[in-house]
């Protein structure tokens, strides 16, 4: 069998944009509510709640929070309880998705054009950083099923692997492994940008922190969207995760002894904020996780929630303008170096959202024909050789294919500061400054792009953009490492 093979790679689209989710309330229906509470809760509060008519999901004591459903009509009741301070509606989260001529000295993988356009390889050989000692928590739709056709079983955190999907918890229904059940493939694609992954057992694709741990946790579910209290669950079952490894020394995440850092992806979004999201992202940020989350698919309607709070490190969407300039071009075609012109061949994507009062962009990450596996079908297919019959393998676009660019990248600056004295220094807003310091500049302009569609075959697409699109620039990994090389900065916060 010859090595050098032609995978068709199929464009999927759909991560593009997603389809808003309507559905219709009566004071008979039942809704999710998210209850503040004014003192510390307690199981006398809970029951006085249940006699009101609410039905509790999850009982954040971190927050003084808890949330669950009720009918419409029964909302003034719970909210004259003496000790309920507010009440917001629960709110919906949608996932966000929609080369060179060599491999990378230090793994032996084959590299890609978006780790080439964002410097990834320098770090990797230069530098030797591989997100080693460095845990990402993937907070998606979790991995398919033959997830370890594509990863190591080394560089999946299993024993952490967990699934927050509430209502579903209340059914016969519910699968407390569905983390590694899913039919969306939205987080193993995801995924395989950070760690990387293998086309079939003909070789294998370069990741952006390819040493780094996952810890997937199904916040989503395979529909690819789910409710913001069950994103909260998540983004809490991390933070006290990494709170019990500080207690304890570093003795529950290996290797053991030292405190290894955490950083949260979160490749999801929606157009509703949520106080109880930022309360849980604050909360997880004070404990020492690095939060990094989609600015969103919405162009010109701004950005989406998480991503948007100014304290998320926050992911747009860029291209270049040579894609789809030769076949393979995804792996072979050579990114121009800052010094040689990238800065003319960097587009921002028409979806990805733009910045708008009272929020912030923070960078700009490739998000345009990312390549990973992606089982359109919640199944795997034959592979190459089975006649027309769709494969394995995707080009899929979207901030959400931006965000794990940068979460890797975090992951590789973390693992120099433990490398310097066996502890993390480095905080959430260090690492902003640096990667907004860091970033190359990307000036207000437009571009055509030639793209290829399956239905419609080539044609070119005229993208604009304006300092609302940009953030800082375009993120650049190895300036990033340079700049964290010459001492941690200090931060006003």
């Amino acid at each position: 069998m010859k090595k050098a093979v032609i995978i068709v790679l199929l464009i999927f689209l759909v991560a593009f944009y997603t389809i808003p989710i309507t559905y219709s309330q009566t004071n008979d229906e039942p809704v999710r509510l998210v209850l503040h509470f004014k003192e510390p809760i307690t199981n006398e509060k809970l029951t006085k709640l249940e006699r009101a008519g609410f039905h509790a999901l999850y009982v954040f004591e971190e927050l003084n929070a808890v949330t669950g459903f009720a009918n419409e009509k029964k909302i003034n009741k719970i909210s004259s309880l003496n000790f309920i301070e507010s009440i917001e509606y629960d709110t919906l989260r949608y996932a966000l998705g929609e080369i060179l001529p060599s491999t990378d000295e230090a793994t032996g993988d084959v590299l890609t054009w978006d780790l080439d356009m964002i410097n990834v390889p320098t770090v990797h050989e230069e530098y030797g950083f591989t997100g080693k000692g460095v845990y990402v928590a993937v907070l998606d739709t979790g991995l398919v099923p033959n997830w370890r056709d594509y990863f190591e079983e080394d560089k999946i955190a299993t024993e952490f692997g967990r699934a927050y999907l509430a209502a579903a918890a209340l059914t016969a229904h519910y699968n407390p492994a569905a983390w590694e059940y899913d039919t969306n493939s939205h987080g193993t694609h995801v995924t395989s940008t950070i760690i990387g992954y293998w086309i079939y057992d003909f070789y294998r694709v370069a990741g952006v922190a390819p040493d780094a741990k996952i810890i997937p946790v199904k916040v989503l579910g395979n529909a690819g969207w789910g409710w913001t209290t069950d994103v909260v669950a998540g983004i809490l079952y991390i933070a006290e995760l990494y709170k019990e490894e500080i207690e304890t020394g570093g003795n529950i995440l290996e290797p053991y002894g030292v405190i290894n850092p955490i950083v949260i992806s979160m490749s999801l979004g929606g157009k509703t904020p949520s106080d109880l999201e930022r309360m849980a992202i604050d909360y997880a940020i004070d404990v020492g996780v690095i939060v990094v989350a989609a600015a969103g698919n919405e162009g010109k309607d701004g950005m989406t929630y998480p991503g948007g709070f100014p304290e998320v490190i926050s992911v747009g969407a860029a291209g270049w303008t040579g894609e789809w300039s030769m076949l393979g071009w995804w792996r072979e075609a050579d990114v121009p170096e800052r010094e040689e012109g990238l800065v003319g061949q960097v587009y921002v994507t028409n979806f990805s959202s733009r910045e708008r009062k009272g929020q912030e962009l923070d960078v700009l990450a490739p998000g345009s024909w990312i390549v990973g596996p992606y089982l359109a079908y919640g199944a795997a297919h034959p592979p190459y050789w089975s006649r027309g019959i769709p494969g394995q393998y995707y080009y899929v676009g979207g901030t959400s294919m931006a965000t794990p660019h940068v979460s890797g990248i975090v992951a590789l600056l973390l693992q120099y500061d433990l490398m310097i004295d066996g502890r993390i220094d480095l905080d959430q807003y260090m690492i902003e400054q640096i990667l907004e310091e860091s970033a190359l500049y990307i000036p207000p302009g437009s571009a055509w792009v030639y793209s290829y569609y399956p239905e419609r075959g080539g044609t070119l697409i005229e993208h604009t953009w304006g300092d609302d699109a940009t953030g800082a620039g375009l993120v650049q990994a190895d300036l990033a490492v340079i700049l964290v090389m010459k001492g941690l900065p200090a931060v006003e916060k």
